[in-house]
């Protein structure tokens, strides 16, 4: 049973991924093909936490603020990102450089920070074991995710050549 819902899982984000790679207006991971994954990966982790729908509602709520405020930062850090490569570039004073890999750092503690914060307020909505399945549901969709999007790029970059 479990390796029928991998599979479904692969076949349905490879579909997805296909419409967000293929699609010529849209950056990649916006638009409806992201907001599908989104929803799927919704769907995904209420059946693998095996929440109620009191229980999903208030999760939610939580997991939405907490993936809003992460994309928030990422965006921060990738423009510091950005600014160090620039001043990398443009030869600028290792002061500089040495001011930009720390504001990097503290970008990159202030995620780390996101998270933990956010782990420990899901102990007042799910159980620890709950906790520990998101957590490892994270890791594996993600990784999922990037292998499945890994694989496409090899594909189109094959079919290129």
């Amino acid at each position: 049973m479990k390796k029928l819902h991998v599979v479904a899982l692969i076949f349905t984000l490879s579909l997805m991924i296909r419409t967000i790679l293929l699609a010529q207006d849209q950056p990649p991971m916006r638009g409806p093909a992201a907001e599908r994954i989104d929803q799927f990966k919704k769907v995904r982790l209420m059946e693998t936490l095996k929440m109620d729908e009191e229980t999903s509602i208030r999760f939610f709520s939580r997991y939405n603020k907490y993936t809003e405020s992460l994309r928030t930062i990422q965006k921060e850090h990738n423009e510091l990102v950005d600014q160090l490569q620039k001043l990398n570039n443009s030869n600028a004073s290792n002061s500089e450089i040495e001011q930009a890999i720390k504001d990097i750092g503290m970008i990159e503690e202030k995620i780390a920070e996101t998270r933990s914060k956010f782990l420990v307020e899901l102990k007042e909505v799910i159980s620890i074991k709950q906790i520990a399945e998101y957590v490892v549901f994270e890791r594996n969709f993600n990784r999922n995710l990037r292998e499945i999007m890994r694989d496409i790029a090899r594909e189109r970059w094959n079919r290129q050549k």
